[in-house]
Parts: structure tokens; C-alpha cells; sequence
């Protein structure tokens, strides 16, 4: 597998299960050096995911190093998580993180904010990181 230099985008599943494949690559990122501004395990959406998958963000990590792919992976966690409570979460996931579901698609490229091609701007190209980075100061405002 190529390295990324973004996770892939929310929507990727594995076996129906979405935000793996982008927990995945935040590791194999994070074991590069390469993480840049992404939180590995400390972000609300990672945290969630590894809760229900039964498992601490070192645990996963060391899993992910250990083994060659996506699928390998999935067999391992599969082992420790309770799938019909990983599943049930995966359904909502789009309703539950709407509001961050805007933000990584704008930070990423795959959307432009409404309204910047009115501004002249439209070679508009995200700073990996920025959305979220900015999302992450306000909500630790007093």
C-alpha cells in the first residue's frame, strides 16, 4: 500500500465497517512519522471505535505494526470486539458526526465550501488539518 499523506476519507469500509480503514492508516502513519496534525486515539470518532472494538489505542497500534493488511487487521480485532455493537455504531456513524463529516471534507479536498468560487477563489486547496485544528481550539474555549 502507497503512503498516504491524509487517512482515507470517512466513508471507506471494511467489511461495513466504516472509520477502520482510516484508523488503519493513522497508525501505519503515526508508525511512519508521517501523522502531521491527525490525532491517532485521541480524536472523539477514534476513541469511539476503539471503545466498542474493545481495545486502547496502543493495543491497536501494536496490532496494526504486527500485521501485513487490511484484512489481517480485521481478524485481529475481530477476536476481541462485540461486532453487533461495532455494526450498530457504524450505522449511525453518518448522523452522529454530521458536523465532523463537513469539516474532514473540506480540510481533505473532497468538498469546497459553498460560496468560494463567488470569492474568486477557486483554486481553493484545504491545509491538511486546519478545520479540525481550529474545531479542536474552540471546543477547549472556556
Amino acid at each position: 500500500m502507497a503512503s498516504p499523506t491524509v487517512p482515507r476519507r470517512w466513508n471507506t469500509e471494511i467489511d461495513g465497517i466504516r472509520w477502520l480503514p482510516r484508523l488503519i492508516d493513522k497508525a501505519r502513519m503515526d508508525h511512519r512519522g508521517e501523522l502531521g496534525n491527525y490525532l491517532l486515539g485521541h480524536s472523539p470518532v477514534d476513541h469511539a471505535l476503539l471503545t466498542r472494538m474493545g481495545l486502547t489505542t496502543e493495543q491497536f497500534s501494536e496490532i496494526v505494526r504486527q500485521v501485513p493488511d487490511d484484512d489481517a487487521v480485521l481478524e485481529a480485532v475481530r477476536a476481541r470486539w462485540d461486532e453487533a455493537r461495532v455494526r450498530r455504531w457504524s450505522a449511525r456513524f453518518t448522523s452522529t458526526y454530521r458536523t465532523y463529516i463537513m469539516l474532514w471534507d473540506i480540510d481533505e479536498g473532497y468538498v469546497r465550501p459553498t460560496g468560494l468560487q463567488a470569492l474568486g477563489l477557486a483554486a481553493f486547496r484545504p491545509l491538511e488539518g486546519v478545520a479540525m485544528t481550529l474545531l479542536r481550539r474552540v471546543r477547549r474555549a472556556p
